[in-house]
């Protein structure tokens, strides 16, 4: 193949995946250190962080091959923040342990794919084992102080932030961080709503380090058709073209072709615009669409309602603060709908709330929204002396404010790696689940299993602690909740201790480092592009 080489072995790519986790396992755990960043500015002083995502996402290789390795570590530990918050360090080093077990099987001639099979299967055993030892936070503050705390890298003050906003919310609320503009980390708490869905496309973006994109005093057009034609959108366009104020298009569905016309308007500072497009789905979506028009003082731009875009009006768009749209959600500050119009909205909804004969499924949807029009949004600004101690800060706050939900989701379980260990423990007896496994699937189930311990051993060397001999000794215990304490150094209850996880994001973790290990395991061939590839540093 011209101007490429082709390397029959994955071994450079497990070791790139080897020496990124090299660099981070040593910030796991209540005593682990810190990781100094180079900001690629001569002047400029390093980036010092104990945030394994930060770390992850500062990390790559000149060598192809070990960047490869580097990439996918990425990638996993990406999906772990983006999903829970939590437990990105965790899941690189799940990832280099299955990897390097799994190696030396593959070297001995086992099926490649019977192994993958076994460790999938060896890793669901493992998320029902979670799921089934998970204790529900049922509004339990304290509890959730305890996660927050954990995945603040074991400060306090994390966790205090973190309750003092959901009291303040409510255990549903919204919680985001942001930068101070002084030394001090303050929670100011304001009007707002949530939608469950994100940009239509990452040219919209305007804050890459966060991925949003952030509108400040924006028009937005609530609307209830699909947008076919750029000729169809223009009367809005002009609307705030008029008076220089960005705008967010929330609708039913967009023509691709209007939609790049958008984005290179935008890309070109002509306009400031952003497009969110189906939001829920059928009578759900023009509900949740009325109620975002009523809360921000515009029109549900609906043919149903007898309004369209072709007798389009001013009047009709409505406005909010300031609006963050991220890939996943869409976040709207202090819109400016009329609080009596709102009022009657809640009051209309929460009398069909005790209606008897609404479904379970309805009245979730009402409770939602009704959440939603009343609800508050916490913006925890983060202070510091330096920007990029507030960087740090912020990063830490939100990791733990998705710990904290992740927890209210499912529930929370003993920290430390604990939960894992026990886990295989339990698996190694379990005959029944052998018993289901076929020829070398047991192989791969013996790779997850084994290297389940990894975590509570990495926790307490960073401790300063042997940690074969912590998972000896927590071995002997008989209590499923005894573990190592590695802040106390001492062995306790953990639950009583609250030393605790997110389940979820244990769970989360443990698949995408299966996930990404069992892939990593079935190449056979590496293709890169045919140069010097020598040179092995950052």
């Amino acid at each position: 193949m011209e101007g490429k080489n082709i390397n029959k072995s994955s071994e450079k790519i497990i070791k790139g995946i080897e020496k990124v986790v090299d660099a981070v396992k040593v910030t796991l755990g209540p005593s682990g250190k810190a990781v100094a960043i180079d900001t690629g500015m001569v002047s400029d002083i390093p980036d010092i962080q104990r945030d394994g995502a930060t770390i992850l996402k500062s990390i790559s290789f000149k060598d192809r091959e070990l960047n490869m390795g580097a990439q996918l570590v990425k990638k996993a530990s990406s999906q772990c923040e983006s999903e829970s918050g939590d437990s990105t360090t965790t899941c690189a080093i799940l990832i280099n342990e299955f990897c390097k077990k799994g190696q030396k099987y593959i070297k001995t001639g086992s099926n490649v794919n019977e192994i993958k099979s076994g460790m999938l299967k060896a890793g669901k055993y493992v998320s029902d084992y979670i799921k089934d030892k998970s204790i529900p936070v049922a509004g339990d503050l304290e509890k959730i102080r305890k996660v927050a705390t954990i995945s603040g890298n074991n400060d306090p003050t994390i966790g205090d932030l973190i309750v003092e906003s959901l009291k303040k919310v409510g255990i549903d609320g919204i919680i985001r961080a942001d930068l101070s503009s002084g030394l001090d980390t303050t929670i100011d708490v304001t009007t707002g709503m949530k939608l469950n869905k994100g940009w239509n496309s990452p040219q919209y973006i305007t804050n890459a380090n966060d991925g949003v994109c952030e509108m400040e005093n924006p028009y937005i057009a609530v609307i209830g058709e699909k947008i076919s034609s750029v000729p169809q959108i223009y009367p809005v366009i002009e609307a705030s073209m008029k008076v220089n104020r960005p705008l967010l298009i929330i609708c039913d569905d967009i023509d691709q072709i209007v939609d790049s016309t958008l984005i290179l308007n935008t890309l070109q500072g002509i306009i400031r615009a952003c497009v969110v497009k189906g939001i829920d789905f059928g009578d759900a979506r023009k509900n949740t669409m009325a109620d975002i028009a009523i809360a921000c003082g515009g029109e549900f731009i609906c043919p149903d309602n007898g309004k369209d875009l072709t007798n389009f009006t001013e009047e009709y768009l409505g406005s909010a603060k300031k609006v963050i749209i991220s890939r996943d959600s869409t976040i709207i500050y202090e819109g400016a709908g009329d609080k009596d119009s709102i009022k009657k909205r809640v009051e209309i909804l929460k009398k069909r709330l005790e209606d008897p004969k609404v479904s379970a499924y309805d009245k979730s949807k009402f409770e939602s929204r009704v959440a939603n029009l009343t609800g508050g949004i916490s913006t925890i600004f983060c202070g510091g002396a330096t920007e990029a101690e507030q960087l740090n800060i912020k990063s830490t706050v939100t990791d733990a404010i998705l710990a904290s939900k992740s927890a209210i989701e499912e529930g929370y379980v003993p920290g430390c790696g604990t939960i894992y260990y026990r886990a295989a423990i339990q698996a190694e007896k379990d005959k029944s689940f052998w018993k289901s496994l076929v020829g070398d699937e047991t192989i791969g189930a013996i790779i997850v299993l084994s290297s389940l311990p990894i975590i509570m051993k990495t926790v307490a060397d960073n401790a300063g602690w042997s940690g074969d001999v912590v998972l000896e000794t927590v071995k002997k215990y008989k209590k499923e909740t005894m573990g190592f304490d590695a802040k106390a150094r001492t062995y306790c209850d953990l639950l009583e201790n609250g030393i605790l996880d997110s389940a979820k994001s244990i769970r989360i973790a443990l698949n995408n480092a299966i996930s990404t290990a069992s892939m990593v395991l079935l190449i056979d061939s590496v293709i890169v592009d045919d140069e010097d590839d020598s040179n092995e540093n950052k």
